[in-house]
């Protein structure tokens, strides 16, 4: 039987955490920061150690390919505190998540409120399946866990009013900017240039 975590460890580190990012810069939506102390990231990563699993600046490696090659993780807080300031989301929006392990999906979830509506894909149903074990432990059963390729987009959620991509992205697919309302924002991490960088578009 897995040992139980210390749940006051794990809101100290949470704490910790967020307030690096604060100090950082990365954070400075009120409403991003009670979300992130609030979502118990630790959950989703069992595996993981209290001190890893709130690495302001880590991700927590989540599945590894046959060679060794890491193909899904939870991000690091640093990336999704980015991600969701550059999202702009407030309540009653409607936002699709590409790419899924379930802190980020709850993240939203807290920044859209009982009004809005949060859909959360991935291709994989590993992650998918994490993702909705966290998501129902935590509370956060409005969250929309769905399993498929997300190249098309997600037709039967949309027009959204942010799609936040967690994945690595060499382009950017036609759908998703045609199921963002006017004005909604696209997050999406781009490799240009053998840099990859998170940019934010509107459309």
């Amino acid at each position: 039987m897995a040992e139980q975590p210390d749940e006051n460890q794990a809101t100290e580190l949470r704490n910790t955490a967020v307030d690096q990012l604060k100090e950082g810069g990365w954070i400075t939506s009120p409403a991003i920061e009670a979300a992130m102390r609030k979502v118990p990231r630790h959950l989703a990563v069992p595996e993981a150690s209290l001190e890893d699993a709130y690495s302001a600046y880590n991700a927590v490696i989540t599945q590894e390919d046959e060679h060794g090659n890491h193909i899904s993780s939870v991000s690091a807080p640093q990336i999704q505190a980015m991600q969701l300031e550059q999202a702009d989301i407030g309540p009653g929006d409607n936002v699709l998540e590409i790419g899924t392990n379930g802190p980020n999906a709850a993240y939203l979830a807290e920044l859209v409120g009982h009004t809005g509506q949060v859909t959360t894909v991935d291709i994989d149903p590993a992650p998918a399946d994490r993702a909705k074990r966290f998501l129902t432990e935590t509370g956060y059963t409005d969250v929309n866990v769905i399993v498929a390729d997300a190249e098309n987009g997600l037709a039967e959620h949309a027009p959204y009013d942010a799609i936040v991509v967690t994945v690595g992205a060499w382009d950017i697919p036609p759908a998703w900017i045609d199921q963002l309302k006017d004005d909604g924002r696209l997050v999406v991490p781009l490799r240009i240039n053998g840099l990859t960088r998170t940019y934010a578009f509107i459309r």
